[in-house]
């Protein structure tokens, strides 16, 4: 029953896409028919087609696009689209597929998630499955709408059909924040019912999720205690996961990355440079790397590449929502923020040494012998140990420009350092389409 739900919930979903398009191609901001928000087994079907969607589909930009802006990924192909990634600065515009790509599905998975919010309240459910659908799409929303800030310096909190108003970044981490903790007093009220436990979230522990990423928006914040307090209540031995087959619903990062010929492929080293490189023995490179004896286009940076491993290396390789040794390296840099630079070697060091992580995501060194009283130093460590562990997860964007704000991006094509650019332009269908739409960053 549950596999006819899901596939009821994928063309459910698809239809309403299609039609979007077909009627709004150019305004991907407007709401879609309201019509199958109005029963449960619509509901239903439409929160499960939006997990399905996202994990399947915008996951895949989600990682790829800011991969290949941080040195993730390193290009094997003269194709336009990755090219211009590559090389970013003002050669990057918004005419850029990948950029399209990323903005268009984001909003597109965010106005699934608002809709099912304005609706729940009017269909008669079991009130565990009510709050549930309802903590799930606010879930949705708040990630959505991080996935936006971390690419776009800013966004709109709400689609709109008339064209939509945008936020800065600060209001878009705020309603984040709103929207995770309105969704954690959701279930406690509530608890989750085994019907929408059964039918919709499937492999994913919604409480924890819901203060993994409280945790991470509120550090984006610059709320410490608060992320602190989040990461602390999440049980670093939960699991949530995005799963996937080995034929229609395949792993989205296998796809553009394994599969076949790609035109991307994982860099040496975690595209890590200098004194940031991984130490020998870091058990997380066998984790999520494989060798491979060849190099990125010259014309693109000649980097070394490698195989992707870890949780993208099969069709049907199951993707975490977010991993716990995310939840330590929050904590490590909010300690830091607070100025209690042995707290934050505390949480670094449990990085380091870590052998027993739920996912095998296992450095299996020493403690950190750096110095311990350098602020930039305990930084560098966390960025290197957020970039090896939490690897091809579309975070490091928002990882080097918030911990290495005091570099500035070239305005030229730039093919070799740590990032070409701070945010992307605004896809040029928005940017025509919507009189609301700010102009393009610089960089």
């Amino acid at each position: 029953m549950k596999k006819i739900i899901k596939y009821i919930g994928m063309v459910v979903l698809v239809g309403l896409l299609t039609t979007a398009c077909e009627k709004d191609f150019t305004n991907i901001n407007a709401p879609a028919d309201n019509q199958v928000f109005l029963s449960k087994d619509g509901l239903i079907a439409v929160s499960i087609g939006m997990g399905q969607h996202f994990s399947t589909s915008t996951l895949a930009p989600v990682v790829e696009i800011p991969g290949l802006t941080t040195r993730e990924f390193g290009v094997t192909s003269t194709f336009v689209t990755p090219m211009e990634l590559a090389m970013g600065g003002e050669a990057l515009g918004g005419e850029n597929a990948g950029v399209i790509r990323l903005w268009s599905r984001l909003l597109r998975d965010k106005g699934m998630a608002e809709e099912i919010i304005a609706n729940v309240d009017d269909v008669e459910l079991e009130s565990g499955t009510k709050s549930g659908i309802k903590a799930y799409a606010k879930f949705f929303k708040a990630m959505t709408l991080g996935y936006l800030v971390q690419n776009f310096e800013q966004a709109p909190i709400n689609n709109s059909i008339d064209g939509a108003t945008f936020n800065s970044r600060q209001e878009v981490l705020a309603e984040c924040i709103s929207l995770l903790n309105s969704a954690i007093s959701d279930i406690a009220t509530d608890p989750i019912s085994d019907e929408f436990e059964t039918k919709v979230l499937a492999n994913i522990d919604l409480e924890n999720t819901l203060y993994a990423y409280l945790a991470r928006y509120n550090l984006f914040a610059e709320n410490y205690q608060a992320a602190i307090d989040a990461a602390d209540n999440v049980d670093l031995t939960s699991v949530s996961e995005w799963w996937y087959d080995a034929s229609e619903n395949k792993n989205p990062v296998y796809v553009f990355a394994v599969e076949g010929a790609p035109d991307t492929y994982p860099q040496d080293n975690f595209g890590l440079q200098g004194s940031l490189i991984p130490e020998v023995g870091d058990g997380r490179i066998a984790f999520y790397l494989s060798p491979l004896d060849s190099t990125a286009s010259s014309e693109l940076g000649g980097q070394d590449i490698e195989y992707a491993a870890g949780f993208f290396s099969n069709a049907d390789s199951k993707i975490p929502v977010y991993l716990p040794g995310e939840m330590l390296l929050i904590k490590a840099e909010a300690y830091v923020g607070l100025g209690d630079l042995p707290n934050a070697v505390v949480n670094i060091d449990a990085v380091r040494t870590k052998t027993d992580d739920v996912f095998g995501v296992n450095a299996g060194l020493a403690a950190w012998t750096g110095n311990a009283t350098d602020e930039d130093a305990v930084l560098d460590e966390i960025f290197r140990n957020r970039s090896i562990e939490l690897f091809m997860s579309g975070l490091r964007l928002e990882d080097s420009r918030r911990i290495h704000s005091d570099f500035t991006p070239s305005a030229a094509a730039d093919v070799t350092s740590e990032r070409n650019r701070n945010f992307y332009p605004y896809s040029y269908e928005e940017q025509n389409n919507n009189t609301n739409c700010p102009a393009d960053p610089e960089i």
